[in-house]
């Protein structure tokens, strides 16, 4: 199978495209506050934290909102279930892409076509100026447990500003999430040596993340 219809297929999702884009790995990082940029901080409210902080930050909503309760919503694509709820007196929030084996199998069905020798004229170009190949296609979910789980919440859309942190994230999707891996060979080319991210779990962002 060619690129042409793999991109077809592709076309259908919003995906998180710009895990394929590398540059930012050899730039010098500015400076940052990344706690600015966590979800349980406060100061970015996204489609992950926002319902949480309007509860903690809300005596009177808080109060309104005990006992257990759920609710369920999909997002645009129609292909993210996202339940969130109370239980035993603990909120929860629990994301289900209904799409993931479709997204993998489609990375699959990619680095089959990149090792015969077909050329993806969409895929990023390379450090010395040839065109490469994508890298990922990571379903949102993953990449939002990813984030609470060795990033302390803060996003990909922060990540991927500073090419330690992006390159460590890289490393985890190679480790731990090889299926969605679209590279040649499956080794993504990360071109800087970074440690493993420690993991520090989930608990502190709205438990329950899941695909």
């Amino acid at each position: 199978m060619g690129f042409l219809a793999l991109f077809t297929g592709a076309a259908k999702y919003l995906m998180s495209q710009d895990h394929n884009q590398p540059e930012y790995l050899d730039n010098t990082d500015p400076e940052r506050n990344h706690d600015y940029l966590r979800q349980d901080h406060g100061g970015t409210i996204t489609n992950h934290n926002g319902v949480a902080d309007a509860l903690l930050k809300n005596d009177r909503l808080y109060n309104a909102m005990k006992g257990d309760w759920t609710r369920t919503a999909w997002n645009g694509s129609k292909n993210i279930k996202v339940t969130t709820g109370r239980e035993d007196g603990k909120f929860y929030i629990k994301r289900e892409q209904m799409n993931a084996e479709a997204v993998a199998r489609r990375c699959a069905e990619y680095r089959k076509a990149a090792e015969s020798g077909h050329h993806d004229p969409l895929a990023p170009l390379m450090p010395d100026g040839k065109l490469g190949y994508k890298w990922m296609d990571l379903p949102n979910v993953v990449s939002i447990r990813i984030s609470d789980q060795y990033f302390g919440g803060m996003p990909w859309a922060a990540i991927k500003h500073d090419r330690t942190l992006k390159a460590q994230f890289y490393r985890v999707v190679q480790q731990e999430y090889a299926q969605y891996v679209c590279y040649p060979g499956g080794r993504l080319p990360i071109p800087i040596d970074v440690p493993y991210p420690s993991k520090s779990g989930e608990q502190k962002f709205f438990k329950g993340h899941t695909i």
